[in-house]
């Protein structure tokens, strides 16, 4: 999938010090776009031209296993690999049923972005994001200190920035930009608040359904709350790319997202990135606040699969082996903006000279990942289309919402 820009070309790039070594393996790159990558796969999966080897996401991972259509892994990984080389919430990830079919590529962590010169006008730190309270806080600081942009990034408080608002040239800011129910993450999103409030999706032996409960609600209801206070309710009919675009051009001072833009800050419009806008000198990076049952953030990215009836399993082996090596890690990850599924590959000045990818080193951490079961695709479709609808009433676009009262609760 694209990966990045010039996806094919990039893989390739990584991939030719292999290929120096191993002459003899062809390798052929065929990049699908995300929106169409579920069907084309799965219909490979179902009886269809079947690559040989297969980036699937990680939340795709346990419904594809389930269709038997993989190559075990187990023993490969156990004498060639160990287990241990991996990020473990990452590895969660891996296959269904104690058998291994996938091989975590990349990881893609979430954090909190905020502009650090705001911060600094208003005597706030990191530490005022540090925990659900100190975060709402903060929140409410940035709201009642009414925040006024010009479009050279200079910024004006209360009484004279309500006067500039409305002359050409200066702009809102407002405390949080929270992408709604037109985003490809809305599942994601919600991850970190549920899990910090001691909810979850499923129970731990993943049997059950638990989201309807009192934790999980507290989590939902939280993370909501914070954009219907703090956020504009444009953002909510947003997706997350265009939130980012908002918070690089100035008109919020946090928003959340992943290690990916700190790559488009770093990087001139000539080459897809966004070093030119208001905040790219001027923001930085922070953990999820901790809840009342700690700190979490949503773990995503990328596995490779090999699938079962490929006639070159041990080529197909040693690409993906390789793939997952220190040095391929180190250079796909400066390509991509993502971050490395190998411990290995977080021991490099990349990650340690940037305070900000640094952050993403730590957030890990705390990461965690989506149930590996055979129906969570299914689900998260499901879950995709009801979170989306619950922003419309974040919204108000059904009136005042009542969590006490109103019979939608249930």
């Amino acid at each position: 999938m694209p990966n990045s820009s010039e996806a094919e070309q990039r893989l390739l790039e990584i991939l030719k010090p292999f290929k120096d070594k191993h002459p003899e393996i062809d390798i052929i790159v065929t990049v699908i776009d995300w929106g169409s990558a579920w069907s084309r796969i799965t219909t490979a999966a179902t009886g269809g031209t079947r690559p040989d080897i297969c980036q699937i996401g990680t939340t795709w991972s346990g419904t594809i296993a389930s269709m038997g259509v993989l190559m075990d892994l187990t023993e490969l990984v156990d004498k060639e690999i160990g287990v241990k080389k991996f990020v473990p919430a990452a590895w969660l990830t891996s296959g269904i049923e104690g058998r291994i079919t996938a091989i975590p590529w990349f990881i893609d962590a979430r954090a909190v972005f905020y502009r650090k010169d705001i911060f600094d006008k208003l005597g706030l730190t990191t530490k005022n994001l540090d925990t659900w309270e100190e975060f709402e806080k903060t929140l409410q600081k940035l709201q009642d200190a009414y925040i006024v942009s010009d479009e050279k990034g200079n910024i004006y408080l209360g009484e004279e920035a309500k006067k500039l608002e409305s002359q050409k040239g200066y702009f809102r800011v407002y405390p949080i930009g929270v992408p709604g129910k037109n985003d490809w993450n809305v599942v994601y999103n919600f991850s970190p608040w549920i899990w910090a409030a001691g909810g979850d999706w499923l129970t731990p032996d993943k049997k059950d359904v638990i989201i309807n409960s009192e934790k999980s609600f507290k989590g939902i209801w939280f993370y909501t709350q914070l954009a219907k206070k703090y956020a504009p309710k444009s953002a909510l009919e947003l997706n997350t790319s265009q939130v980012e675009a908002n918070f690089a051009n100035g008109k919020y001072a946090i928003i959340t997202s992943g290690s990916w833009v700190v790559r488009s800050f770093s990087l001139p419009p000539e080459e897809g990135g966004i070093n030119n806008t208001l905040a790219a000198d001027k923001y930085a990076v922070a953990l999820y606040p901790k809840g009342p049952a700690g700190r979490y953030t949503f773990l995503g990215g990328s596995n490779l699969v090999i699938f079962k009836n490929t006639k070159y399993p041990k080529q197909a082996w040693e690409v993906v082996k390789y793939l997952v090596s220190k040095e391929a890690q180190i250079e796909y990850v400066k390509y991509t903006g993502f971050v490395p599924a190998t411990i290995d590959a977080y021991d490099t000045p990349y990650f340690d000279a940037n305070n900000n990818r640094k952050m993403f080193k730590e957030a890990i951490k705390y990461g965690r990942v989506h149930p590996c079961i055979d129906v969570w695709a299914q689900c998260e479709t499901i879950l995709f289309r009801r979170l989306g609808i619950l922003w419309n009433y974040v919204a108000g676009m059904y009136g005042e919402f009542d969590e006490k009262k109103d019979e939608r609760t249930t």
